[in-house]
């Protein structure tokens, strides 16, 4: 069996693609995500996919990054596939977060991949199995626990968005092999040779030496993460289910955890926060302990995370935010639809946010179709006044309601008991002086902007948090 019959098995008995499915690549010029590219591009009418790509620049190794970028785009359109460039600086990023390179790269590359992708594309991603092992270990040195010992999945879902691994069953030495006998170059990133970076010396020093010991040691860690994965997934269901069930958008209701015993609880948190952080790669076993223990108390408190999160616990309801919970010195951004009409779509940056404007036309038969997610919002184009903002609140701030009637954003806050300390917090759609169109990251949209049958035009808006994936209220 050859390299691509062996990838069109691992996704067949996956069950990750369906047909008729538009799939876009993250490609970096690297042997990983050129041979994942290739395969799929082989496959494309065997498995019925629309095909297409994203490369993302880092704006880390100057010329040589927009060497790969280029070459990225290249490589696919030489092939009819279409490939867009996104540029990002990760060490801006960094250094305002105070994160790591490494951190600030991975946040924007997948920031990218949702931003420039269509909201129901999968994105296909080039790990393999020495970067599963990689993880695992990288996960047990920061004391992940149960959850960072299952490795990356084959298929998941982050922000709502669908993402694969097609690759996950190869290694590297089978990737580049498989390029080499198809007569096909790749760029190398010279980044990866600096063993300064945890992963880099993971990679570069830790899994050889291992393999040392056995030659088989990468596909040995491998076979236990998918092993502890499988485990992980049947033993706590129970836990899954009460998350579901308990999780309602305004945050976890702990009242049941209170009485569970302390692994049990502090292992539901965990899965909350991995579930509502961006990222938790800081956060380890002596937080999840102490938050353990705060929730068994029952008493309000606040709790500081790495990385500038925040843990609140009001009302025996577990919610995350920030640790500056303030937006109002950041600028307020405005848009008229004359300009939104002509760019067609914008994107910017609030320091907290990434937030997105899209305009769409829309027919009557997509009103099943309108997301539920609260970090994507769907508004009636035509109703919307010429001109209107995205800030935090202000005071007169209001919503209206069902019968014409005006809800203060005070009043809808003490409703959906959304914490004092969160509310700044929240970025406001708002059109004229007062007027709240959209709650960005709350279900709450005004009446009088919301989509009907009879909509034929529509403002497309999503938000993702710089530091989490935090939604306010239900």
């Amino acid at each position: 069996m050859d390299f691509t019959e062996q990838t069109e098995r691992f996704i067949l008995e996956s069950g990750m693609l369906r047909q008729k499915e538009s799939v876009t690549v993250g490609i970096s010029g690297g042997a990983d995500s050129v041979c994942l590219f290739l395969q799929l591009y082989k496959l494309k009418e065997k498995l019925g996919i629309e095909l297409k790509a994203v490369t993302v620049e880092h704006g880390i190794r100057g010329d040589e990054s927009e060497k790969d970028a280029e070459f990225s785009k290249k490589f696919c359109e030489e092939r009819g596939i279409p490939c867009r460039i996104v540029h990002v600086d990760a060490p801006k990023r960094a250094a305002e977060k105070g994160i790591s390179l490494e951190e600030a790269a991975r946040q924007l590359r997948y920031e990218a991949f949702f931003e420039n992708t269509d909201p129901g594309d999968t994105i296909a991603l080039a790990h393999h199995l020495e970067d599963q092992a990689e993880t695992v270990i990288f996960h047990m040195i920061r004391g992940s626990g149960v959850r960072g010992l299952t490795g990356m999945r084959a298929e998941t879902e982050v922000n709502g968005r669908h993402l694969i691994r097609p690759l996950l069953f190869a290694t590297k030495q089978e990737i580049t092999a498989e390029l080499t006998r198809e007569g096909i170059s790749w760029c190398t990133d010279s980044t990866n040779a600096d063993i300064n970076y945890a992963r880099n010396r993971i990679r570069a020093v830790i899994i050889p030496e291992l393999m040392q010991i056995n030659a088989g040691a990468v596909r040995h860690i491998c076979e236990a993460a998918d092993d502890v994965g499988k485990m992980y997934d049947g033993f706590f269901e129970e836990e899954t289910e009460y998350l579901t069930a308990n999780d309602t958008g305004k945050g976890l209701d702990c009242t049941a955890l209170r009485n569970t015993d302390d692994y049990t609880r502090g292992m539901v948190i965990m899965e909350y926060l991995r579930q509502h952080l961006k990222s938790i790669k800081d956060v380890g076993r002596e937080h999840i302990d102490v938050l353990s223990k705060l929730v068994k108390k029952g008493q309000n408190f606040t709790y500081d995370l790495p990385a500038g999160a925040k843990v609140f616990f009001e009302y025996g309801v577990l919610r995350t935010g920030w640790q500056d919970s303030s937006m109002q010195n950041e600028n307020s951004v405005y848009y008229s639809k004359d300009e939104l009409k002509t760019a067609g779509a914008a994107h910017f940056e609030t320091g907290r946010f990434s937030i997105s404007l899209e305009i769409r036309g829309f027919f009557s038969s997509q009103i099943k179709d309108i997301p539920q997610k609260n970090y994507e919002k769907w508004l009636d184009y035509d109703k919307i006044n010429n001109s209107f903002c995205i800030r935090s609140r202000r005071t007169g701030d209001y919503f209206t309601i069902e019968g014409g009637h005006r809800q203060k954003f005070k009043d809808f806050c003490v409703n959906e008991k959304i914490p004092a300390a969160e509310r700044d917090q929240i970025p406001l759609l708002v059109s004229g002086e007062h007027h709240i169109l959209a709650a960005l990251g709350t279900e709450r949209i005004s009446v009088d902007a919301k989509v009907t049958e009879q909509t034929r035009k529509i403002l497309v808006i999503r938000v993702i948090p710089s530091g989490g994936n935090q939604h306010y209220g239900r």
